[in-house]
């Protein structure tokens, strides 16, 4: 049985993108933002890869770098470059459920925007956390942690 070159197919179905193995199943495709959507269904139609592991999120000082690992009988990590002065993506919760978890913490960590997200609660940072303070981002200024008690004092 010849085993099937998934690097072929990912460089036919995302022609014009870098596509880079790093693992005889592990796949990296750089995708633009606005790609992204036809990108994770192309996954699940032509390859049936569905399953979103997890959306990873990196600074990178002049942009964001978004991770979404998708996995089925390969990886394949879809990233995207988001701009730091825009930074919106489309929303993969209409496709994948479990997405809507992955960009409400994006959201509460970088202040990355998933546009069409149906719920932006927080996730992580507590609700009287500072608005417009997102404190993965490399130039956050966070609020200084207080003893209670003791009149809002800093913690030495």
């Amino acid at each position: 049985m010849v085993a099937r070159d998934y690097e072929t197919d990912l460089k036919v179905l995302f022609p014009g993108s870098e596509v880079k193995r790093s693992e005889p199943r592990y796949f990296w495709v750089g995708i633009e933002r606005d790609a992204l959507l036809d990108a994770v269904r192309t996954l699940r139609d032509k390859l049936g890869i569905h399953h979103l592991t997890t959306i990873v999120g990196e600074d990178m000082r002049d942009h964001f770098l978004l991770s979404y690992i998708m996995s089925g009988e390969i990886v394949v990590v879809l990233q995207v470059k988001v701009d730091r002065d825009k930074p919106e993506v489309p929303t993969l919760a209409n496709l994948i459920a479990g997405a809507v978890v992955y960009e409400r913490e994006l959201h509460d960590l970088f202040g990355i925007v998933p546009v069409g997200h149906p719920d932006l609660r927080r996730q992580v940072l507590p609700e009287d956390w500072p608005a417009g303070v997102y404190p993965l981002r490399k130039d956050a200024v966070l609020p200084k942690p207080t003893v209670e008690g003791e009149g809002g004092e800093p913690n030495a």
